[in-house]
């Protein structure tokens, strides 16, 4: 529990372990999360230890929590469900919709002030609200328990806000808690009352004064609403109108002619009343009101030009922020009430020295001021603002025309002169209000490239379709055809690409038919960058699709350093090398020129702070490419540092985005940034899923794929250790005694390729020792946050052992695993349990016992962390998912370690599939009649198997 709570929060939040007594849902009296038994589900009290943490913390632990968990972490309901009340406070705080009060034990708080719209999202919310949140608060209301929450929250935050302690003073008996800040409201205290601490007066004054606000907008059927009315004709006077506006249908409105005119009924509300009362609260927001308030039924009042702009800019959303209702002209807030730009891009004018325009390649335009869609010409501009007020008629129509914000505009193209760059293209296309211009932009029309660009490249029309190169050796599907084509494109255009497709879709291939993209003419190497746990992958890949790439892994302590280096390098097409090696490197690295600098697994430089990231930024390429499945692990601060590597600088500085994107999206919710930060990216990252229908229609029913690994050095040791026992000891036997040191040898071998724990079987920790369990855990992170669920097949029950505790650990969830030694009843029930809703995201099975008879379609994804070496038995353990009931594509993974007797095996039986039952259908016993040179060939270990790192 608290591994997965420091992962969670990353360590930054402190906290205590304390013993709780919870009622949880329980079956056969132990907790259960089974949904096809919950008419027999129980409510039960357990003594558990919990995490205790402090108000602020929990407030900003629970804001901070993304839409997308920690890689791994599947947030529960109550997380998700306190996140979502947590955000919504301080979506009201913002606002400024919260008001002082005492409560009933003389204490000063602040609290909520909900808007109708506020109120409405909070009584959802607690229809919502878990079940166990009840049951654990002696069955308090869902509504009750959460404006308690909120309420709480707030008042903690704003206290927080103003830096404002809570003195205790002296009242009768006992001390009391009152807020000095409750007193900046001093004209509604006399000062003897504080002095004295007269609470009781105080709060009666106070809640005389509050009661309006807190029940106006809950208890109320209707509000006063103002209505603002142009002048009519040629006389330049506004008019306010006052008027009954319904809560629960804002169209429905009585006019204060109807409201003095009426009469009340008995035991109703009083319209009259509630009228002068809000005109009056109104009037200390607005003192022009008081000009009508004189008079015995005031109905409307009259506004000068310069009044009626403050009350559109100003006086407007104050009031309706107070919980009042404002109706303005429709025209106001739109794009033809204002003065605004259009922008005609017409062709590229700077082209770099490589022919590439690159974000900072320069765009010739045209631009003009507008008036909506209609063009007004400088002069008439001039005349307009001149106007004292900068609300002035227009051709029959109100303009709002602010001098300043023209005056900025005009400098900001003259100094633009010589062109746009694509970035400030991109910038002014999505919408981005960066206060460059400080107009709107009111349209935006290019030509060529640029219009696919600026279009975000959805159709795609201006991407040529290009052959695929000859010596590609093997076949592409359409949507891979696609990406190929994308990242060609932007290549030449000198742009940056993210390809961000999901895990199974190829991304590997898509990137090395890229790399064999116009290879005749190419003098540059590529360089490719990832994690250890995929250089092999990466190497075996290109051998079998790009043959004529000369290939060299960088990496070991014998690696050249130096002149060497460069000289090495200039005699290879493709260099790939680990995170770690390159920041060690980066000196080295930095003497090449490369064509393309790719990172796979991008999510490595997604901390902009650290060593290894600054230093991949700084390496040199014509094309940069980044390759993730999961260009957003957490927090958005990732997507900018891979944005930062493939287009540096070209959504700012990491705290310029903070500021405008991060924490308005992830804070707060706001969906007009999210619109602006989508059309931003959308040209430069290319992501389909496997959920979209057209390439679900071009994927396999079943794909698999091999997940090549490397040793460590810790492994690396040990095998070598064994095969060279092997060998001594067979060279004095025979017989059935060669056999089993043969047998035996094949196993330990397996089990140091798994894990060195596996081999010694002496329980010692698992992390960080297998460069097979580093790859299957980075595989497991990513199909779990996908919400993939998962099968992992070994033929050791000890391995089962071994990861079963580990990843319950790792992920904080139950983790399944069935071998020989479980019980029929046992077995029931784990196959029920993961075939439920809800159920465990992975299944850990012995491949003897799990792998027939088996029906676990709720599985999309299959792991063989070990190989038994016969493709009838795999294929039928990969069957439990891939059988009639599936409705997803499912994935097939086998680890493999390079260097090793596992990679030779496998690279056997895939020379021999026609052959396979002939010499392996029995297992494993054709190994043992090998002849003592071929065993040492099967056997030994390449320096390719262990990497330094």
């Amino acid at each position: 529990m608290k591994a997965v709570f420091e992962q969670m929060t990353r360590g930054s939040v402190p906290y205590t372990v304390q013993s709780s007594v919870l009622r949880l849902p329980s079956l056969n009296e132990e907790p259960s999360d089974l949904t096809e038994d919950r008419n027999n589900t129980v409510l039960i009290s357990y003594s558990i230890d919990t995490i205790s943490i402090e108000k602020g913390d929990t407030l900003e632990l629970l804001i901070g929590l993304s839409s997308v968990p920690t890689t791994g972490l599947q947030y529960g309901d109550t997380v998700r469900f306190w996140s979502s009340a947590s955000k919504l406070t301080l979506e009201i705080i913002a606002g400024q919709r919260f008001y002082p009060c005492i409560n009933e034990n003389l204490e000063a708080i602040w609290k909520m002030a909900p808007s109708p719209s506020d109120q409405e999202r909070m009584d959802h919310l607690a229809r919502a609200m878990p079940r166990i949140c009840v049951v654990n608060n002696d069955g308090a209301p869902p509504g009750s328990l959460l404006r308690d929450f909120m309420n709480g929250l707030a008042d903690f935050y704003i206290r927080s806000i103003l830096n404002v302690s809570i003195p205790t003073v002296k009242r009768g008996r006992g001390p009391t808690k009152i807020d000095p800040s409750m007193f900046w409201w001093e004209p509604h205290f006399a000062q003897d009352d504080i002095g004295k601490n007269n609470l009781s007066k105080i709060k009666k004054k106070l809640d005389s004064w509050s009661t309006p606000l807190s029940t106006a907008f809950s208890e109320r059927p209707f509000r006063t609403c103002f209505k603002l009315g142009p002048p009519e004709g040629s006389e330049e006077v506004w008019s306010i109108r006052f008027y009954l506006q319904s809560n629960e249908d804002p169209s429905l409105l009585l006019p204060a002619v109807s409201v003095w005119n009426g009469r009340k009924k008995k035991n109703d509300l009083d319209p009259k009343g509630i009228l002068l009362e809000d005109l009056g609260r109104a009037s200390r927001i607005y003192p022009v009101l008081e000009r009508c308030l004189d008079r015995s039924c005031p109905s409307e009042m009259s506004l000068t030009t310069e009044e009626a702009y403050d009350f559109l800019r100003e006086i407007g959303p104050l009031l309706q922020q107070s919980g009042m209702g404002v109706m303005l002209p429709a025209w106001w807030n739109t794009a033809s009430s204002k003065i605004g730009v259009k922008l005609k891009v017409r062709d590229q004018k700077g082209i770099s020295s490589r022919g590439h325009f690159g974000m900072e390649g320069l765009l010739a335009f045209d631009w003009s001021l507008a008036l909506g869609n209609e063009d007004i010409s400088r002069s008439e501009f001039e005349r307009l603002s001149k106007m004292k007020v900068p609300l002035v008629r227009f051709k029959g129509q109100w303009v709002e025309v602010r001098k300043e914000d023209v005056e900025k505009a005009i400098d900001f193209f003259e100094r633009k002169a010589n062109g746009l760059t694509i970035a400030e293209l991109l910038r002014f296309g999505s919408g981005m209000d960066d206060g460059k211009i400080g107009l709107n932009i009111n349209s935006i029309e290019a030509e060529g490239w640029a219009s696919g660009i600026l279009g975000g490249l959805k159709g795609g029309s201006m991407i040529e379709r290009l052959k695929v190169p000859k010596a590609f050796k093997g076949t592409l599907r359409p949507y891979q055809e696609r990406g190929y084509w994308w990242m060609v494109y932007l290549k030449q255009l000198g742009l940056g690409a993210c390809l961000a497709d999901d895990m199974g879709l190829g991304k590997t291939i898509q990137l090395i038919v890229l790399l064999l993209y116009g290879q005749k003419g190419r003098k540059l190497p590529s360089l490719v960058i990832c994690p250890m746990s995929v250089v092999g992958n990466w190497h075996m890949e290109l051998g079998r699709f790009a043959p004529t790439l000369k290939v060299l892994v960088h990496h070991g302590p014998e690696r050249k350093k130096g002149r060497t280096f460069v000289k090495e390098v200039r005699g290879s097409d493709v260099v790939i090398t680990t995170y770690s090696l390159a920041t060690r490197d980066i000196e080295d690295l930095s003497r090449i020129e490369w064509e393309n600098v790719v990172v796979d697994e991008a999510q490595n430089i997604k901390n902009q702070d650290t060593k290894q990231t600054r230093a991949i930024k700084s390496l040199q390429g014509n094309f940069k490419i980044a390759m993730t499945g999961t260009p957003v692990e957490n927090r958005l601060t990732e997507l900018w540092s891979i944005m930062d590597f493939i287009n540096p600088g070209y959504l700012g500085g990491g705290r310029e985005f903070i500021k405008q994107f991060a924490n308005p999206i992830e804070r707060y919710g706001d969906y007009e940034r999210s619109r602006v930060l989508k059309a931003l990216i959308q040209p430069f990252i290319l992501r389909r899923l496997k959920t979209d229908k057209s390439i679900i229609k071009d994927l396999p029913e079943k794909n698999e794929m091999k997940v090549y690994c490397n040793l460590t050095k810790e492994q690396g040791t040990l095998y070598q250790a064994i095969v060279d026992d092997m060998l001594l000891r067979i060279s004095e036997s025979e017989g059935i005694k060669r056999r089993g040191i043969i047998l035996s040898t094949l196993m330990k071998l397996k089990q140091v390729c798994n894990h060195p724990a596996h081999l010694l079987g002496d329980r010692s920790k698992l992390e960080g020792r297998s460069g097979k369990l580093n790859r299957f855990e980075e595989m497991i992170d990513e199909a779990m946050s996908e919400g993939d669920r998962s099968l992992i097949f070994t033929q050791f029950t000890t391995m089962g052992d071994l990861l079963q505790p580990y990843l319950r650990e790792k992920y904080g969830k139950h983790i399944l695993f069935l071998h020989g030694g479980t019980t029929k009843r046992e077995r029931d029930l784990m196959i029920k349990r993961f075939q439920s809703t809800g159920g465990p995201p992975l299944f850990i099975l012995s491949l003897k016992a799990g792998g027939t008879g088996l029906n676990l379609t709720s599985a999309n994804r299959v792991f063989h962390f070990d190989r038994w070496w016969n493709p009838a038995v795999e294929d039928q353990a990969t069957d439990r998912a891939y059988r009639i009931g599936q409705v997803k594509n499912v994935q097939v993974h086998k680890f493999v370690c390079i260097g090793t007797v596992e990679e030779r095996i496998d690279r056997m039986i895939e020379e021999k599939k026609e052959l396979a039952n002939n010499i392996i259908g029995t297992g494993e016993g054709w190994i043992t009649e090998l002849s003592t040179e071929k065993l040492k060939e099967l056997f030994k270990l390449d320096r390719s198997a262990v990497l330094e790192d």
